[in-house]
């Protein structure tokens, strides 16, 4: 199956959730023009991302009817965004919601949340706790957000669930230059190349630019395909939308050519996690 698929690299306003709304209807209505049938926008994508005191001020339920006028426009576009959850356990998540047809198909919150130098996310949001793999109408989706996608298992967790597209809004800050690319990009590629390679799924990953309070954001979304092909790739430090047309057909040859989830046994990896925390 072949269909266009959007990433949206944006700069959101610091808390200012109304102005970054009309953001994400005027970019989403120019991915519906693109004839995109999914559109992924970046980390806390309605709210910016350093937050701090004004956590609490922008943390929405999820099924708020400020989401309302995006609900509106999903009905022939699937569209993932990031947001400050608020919780019904009385907690706040960095979350990132799944749309389709006006319904909620999926959110995820963020589990491994960075505090430590320049982040401090722990110190105003709840860790998530589950990695799903969920059905859409383009196959099974994972989304991880993030500081997420440096942790293995959770990709791991991912293939066990036969996922064929890993998203993963972010909001990764610019560092480490190396000649006319940031360090931290390749080290961000990297890690999608060696995850396409073994485990055969698509890696979407869609970051943000622009500055909060001082700390800059330096783009370089891009879809990879299981084959270590780009379909889309944005510039660094500029707001854009770029299309990319998937074909998923790329998953089943990669499987095919490198079976090694047929030769995945989940028993084995289950016995000695068992064993290991055991020991603990």
């Amino acid at each position: 199956m072949k269909f266009n698929f959007a990433i949206a690299q944006i700069n959101p306003k610091l808390g200012d959730l109304k102005e970054n709304l009309k953001k994400h209807i005027d970019v989403i209505q120019q991915a519906k023009e693109s004839l995109a049938e999914i559109v992924v926008f970046p980390e806390l994508s309605l709210s910016g991302y350093c937050l701090r005191d004004l956590t609490m001020e922008v943390a929405i339920e999820k099924d708020d009817k400020f989401f309302n006028p995006i609900f509106k426009l999903s009905n022939n576009i699937d569209i993932v965004f990031g947001f400050v959850e608020k919780g019904k356990d009385k907690k706040i998540y960095n979350s990132a919601m799944y749309i389709s047809n006006g319904k909620i198909v999926h959110v995820h919150r963020k589990i491994y949340l960075p505090t430590h130098g320049m982040f401090e996310e722990l110190r105003f949001m709840s860790r998530g706790s589950e990695v799903k793999a969920f059905e859409t109408r383009f196959g099974k989706v994972t989304i991880l957000i993030c500081r997420d996608f440096f942790h293995p298992s959770l990709l791991f967790l991912a293939y066990a669930q036969d996922t064929d597209f890993v998203i993963v809004p972010s909001n990764m800050p610019l560092r480490g230059l190396n000649g006319q690319r940031p360090g931290i990009q390749e080290t961000v590629e990297k890690a999608a190349d060696t995850y396409v390679n073994f485990f055969a799924h698509f890696v979407v990953y869609v970051n943000r630019v622009g500055f909060d309070d001082g700390l800059g954001f330096y783009g370089g979304s891009f879809i990879e395909s299981p084959s270590g092909a780009k379909s889309a790739s944005a510039d660094l430090l500029k707001e854009q939308l770029k299309v990319g047309v998937v074909d998923t057909e790329d998953i089943y040859r990669k499987r095919q050519i490198f079976p090694l989830s047929r030769e995945e046994d989940l028993n084995i990896v289950y016995k000695n996690l068992e064993k290991i925390m055991e020991e603990r």
